[in-house]
């Protein structure tokens, strides 16, 4: 698909984030002190969207149970760090955020979400 247009970076300011649905599926972006993180918008817990997510410092926080994801990795942060490792139906739960390339082009966002 290429990369698109998301925002203009004015529309997501530091500590904040921001939730668009492309045809490839909802994408969420975040703004960690000035740098520019773009996810798959869809929290792999129960399958809810990410719409709403807020920022605590550089983690993700869903606004539906609140599993947290690491904006620089994907990675699960939070239940993951107190699941115990064998327990294989809770670690499908904390599978990583798919994170998409960003490209500041001006003063727009975009984000190639494949």
């Amino acid at each position: 698909m290429g990369f698109r247009k998301i925002a203009l970076i004015e529309e997501i300011p530091p500590g904040r984030t921001g939730y668009f649905c492309l045809d490839t599926g909802p994408v969420v972006v975040a703004n960690v002190g000035g740098e520019i993180f773009a996810l798959s918008g869809t929290c792999p817990h129960q399958q809810n969207p990410l719409e709403g997510a807020t920022l605590i410092d550089d983690l993700l926080d869903c606004p539906w149970h609140h599993f947290q994801f690491d904006v620089r990795t994907g990675r699960n942060h939070f239940p993951g760090n107190v699941y115990p490792k064998d327990l294989p139906c809770a670690q499908a739960q904390l599978a990583p955020l798919e994170k998409y390339t960003v490209e500041i082009r001006d003063d727009e966002i975009w984000v190639d979400a494949g």
